[in-house]
């Protein structure tokens, strides 16, 4: 079919070529439509995805922020138990036992530092011994020391690994 034969059929038949350029733009506006729906399925999707992950983050901070909690609360009652504790005998039995365990595994002892509170009671126990006291020893215990090495049986160290290993354990759950 030559040119001018396209363009008679075209002349000759002008609903056809309406029909044809409205079903054209019929199919171009719906994929167009279909596009644009396409988009927002993507953007609402996208949106909540970025809101559950944020709920699933600040529920994590909120399991945190309560494991936290009750460690807090252990530790403080563990406190209050290793306080009590410095208050009875045991406490300075257990004091001369560090004290001799750190002699033994050091090889003898040139110094000792324990807390403002327990520094005066381990003089008079141990008067072949420097007695210090340790800002750092708070709560009790001691540091044992010989030529540079250390012993630490203070009640901090001890705490602090215990509170490690709790919320180790915690954390499995």
């Amino acid at each position: 079919m030559t040119q001018n034969d396209e363009i008679k059929k075209i002349s000759a038949n002008p609903e056809s070529q309406k029909k044809d350029i409205k079903e054209s733009v019929e199919d171009k506006l719906l994929t167009e439509a279909y596009d644009l729906i396409q988009q927002g399925v993507f953007d609402i999707q996208s949106e909540m995805a970025r809101e559950l992950s944020m709920h699933k983050i600040e529920s994590k901070k909120e399991v945190y922020a309560e494991k936290e909690h009750y460690i807090d609360a252990v530790m403080a009652a563990v406190k209050k138990q290793l306080l009590n504790f410095k208050k009875t005998d045991a406490y300075i039995e257990y004091l001369k036992k560090c004290v001799e365990k750190a002699s033994e595994k050091l090889g003898g002892l040139t110094r000792i530092y324990v807390s403002r509170t327990d520094r005066d009671i381990m003089r008079v126990i141990f008067s072949d011994i420097e007695v210090k006291q340790d800002l750092r020893i708070m709560l009790g215990g001691l540091i044992a020391e010989n030529d540079g090495l250390t012993m630490d049986f203070s009640f901090e160290r001890k705490l602090r690994a215990e509170r490690e290993k709790f919320e180790n354990k915690i954390n499995e759950i």
